[in-house]
């Protein structure tokens, strides 16, 4: 059965009757899976400096993208395992030590219990009074994306007044901690 698509690497896509895109063609990976996907790229991206431009950023987001650790499947499950293997072992430790069983089963839940309790909730305490809520963050991310929108409307003189008054306000400053 012939292919609706037709793809030549020099030429635009083309569907039989509909006219074909000037400045698109498929990724170089598999035409047919690429184009199905959405993943057309504009002809400009292969030209050599582009691609250098776009793998250097490219690596940028993926090296900035980092998670801390505890935010991946991994980290949670290990994070589970040694929870469960420090209560194994102080359970063990205080049956070698001559605690009956039952009662160093009970020691290590309540210890295990409390001491989760009271940790997670002072990690929620610290992150409180250091305002790295998701609240505050959201809040700081906005407040950074508008002062952005606003620059962008900005003219070239209104640009050039404003660094003028940030100029000022910094020598302003200055002479005041000369002063003090």
């Amino acid at each position: 059965m012939p292919s609706l698509l037709h793809i030549h690497p020099n030429h635009p896509i083309s569907f039989p009757g509909i006219s074909g895109f000037p400045l698109l063609q498929p990724s170089r990976i598999s035409a047919n899976a690429s184009f199905m996907r959405g993943t057309a790229v504009p002809q400009i991206l292969y030209k050599k400096e582009a691609s250098l431009f776009l793998q250097n950023e490219l690596n940028n987001t993926r090296s900035k993208k980092l998670t801390p650790f505890g935010y991946t499947r991994k980290d949670v499950l290990l994070i589970g395992l040694g929870v469960t293997a420090i209560g194994f072992g102080l359970k063990s430790g205080l049956e070698f030590v001559g605690v009956d069983p039952l009662q160093a089963g009970n020691v290590v839940q309540l210890v295990m219990v409390l001491g989760l309790t009271v940790g997670w909730i002072s990690t929620y305490i610290f992150r409180v009074s250091n305002k790295e809520m998701t609240y505050a963050q959201q809040l700081r991310d906005y407040e950074v994306k508008v002062m952005e929108k606003r620059l962008e409307g900005l003219t070239e003189a209104e640009l050039v007044a404003l660094l003028e008054q940030v100029e000022e306000e910094k020598r302003q400053q200055a002479r005041g901690e000369q002063v003090n």
